[in-house]
């Protein structure tokens, strides 16, 4: 269905991708440059679909399970690169140096992680290469690492990218619930219907643009939404537009255990014993 996918990755357990060695997977070694070009030809555009580095809040998963009764958002507000994912972000460079066809555009989430993670993989394109952050592309709201900073303060720390399309100069562009008093200190998991409709617009949004091939630095659960699959931190996918469509991915099997329901506490303990059986026999 693909044109193929770039990746750095390596097997994990799920929830904590880990740092691998850069390799090309089968399906696109064995497609030439001939044959994406043909595939290309026919498609409205090609979209380089990249998620970001390891992050310290991917970090504190690896540890302390989003579905455990017991976890507890440590708020990482915007949460950064890891060197691990920095290393990752850099190690993408020989792919995207070599990328068929060339981005026309580079478009970023605006969270610190994407921007961070695009700014080190694409580093050596063009300059002339267009750098658009795009609101729409930012993660679905789970934690306090989803909560961004406002376009002022990103516009001081990246001055090459554009982003007038945060809006105001001070004002939230990530979910806020309603009633919410404190947007920028508070997390809400953001409702799937309205993620899901965010992610329409944003297929609206690359459908717009001018451009025929554009490099996408976003998130798990974009990723997720549009193809239906986990990619790894730093994983590379190249793809035609038509393979990405909003629903691919199911968030219910996720959203279940997050529900203040009968079926969500049980959920969270199971986890919770599952999680501290698992402490146990790595002690034994």
């Amino acid at each position: 269905r693909s044109m193929g996918a770039l990746v750095v990755a390596a097997s994990s357990s799920p929830g904590t991708p880990e740092l691998g060695n850069v390799r090309v997977s089968s399906n696109a070694a064995s497609s030439n440059a001939a044959q994406r070009r043909a595939r290309a030809a026919n498609a409205t555009k090609t979209i380089h679909l990249v998620r970001h580095g390891r992050t310290e809040m991917n970090e504190y998963l690896r540890t302390n399970h989003w579905a455990d009764a017991d976890f507890r958002d440590p708020m990482m507000i915007d949460t950064r690169l890891t060197s691990e994912g920095e290393t990752q972000a850099r190690a993408l460079r020989a792919i995207t140096a070599a990328l068929e066809p060339r981005p026309e555009l580079i478009v970023s989430s605006p969270l610190r992680r994407a921007l961070r993670t695009a700014e080190l993989a694409f580093e050596d394109v063009e300059r002339d290469v267009p750098r658009v952050v795009c609101a729409l592309a930012r993660e679905r709201v789970f934690h306090g690492s989803d909560i961004g900073r406002v376009r002022s303060v990103l516009a001081e720390e990246h001055p090459e990218w554009c982003l007038e399309d945060l809006g105001d100069a001070d004002a939230p562009w990530w979910y806020v619930a309603p009633g919410c008093e404190d947007p920028h200190g508070t997390a809400v998991l953001e409702p799937v219907e309205v993620f899901e409709k965010r992610m329409e617009e944003f297929k609206v949004w690359i459908d717009a643009r001018p451009e025929k091939t554009i490099a996408v630095v976003a998130h798990w659960g974009v990723c997720f939404s549009l193809t239906g699959e986990e990619f790894q931190n730093c994983e590379l996918r190249t793809l035609t537009e038509q393979d990405l469509i909003v629903g691919n991915g199911d968030f219910k099997k996720y959203d279940v255990f997050l529900q203040d329901n009968v079926q969500g506490r049980v959920g969270r303990f199971l986890v919770s014993i599952r999680n501290r059986l698992s402490w146990f026999l790595v002690i034994l």
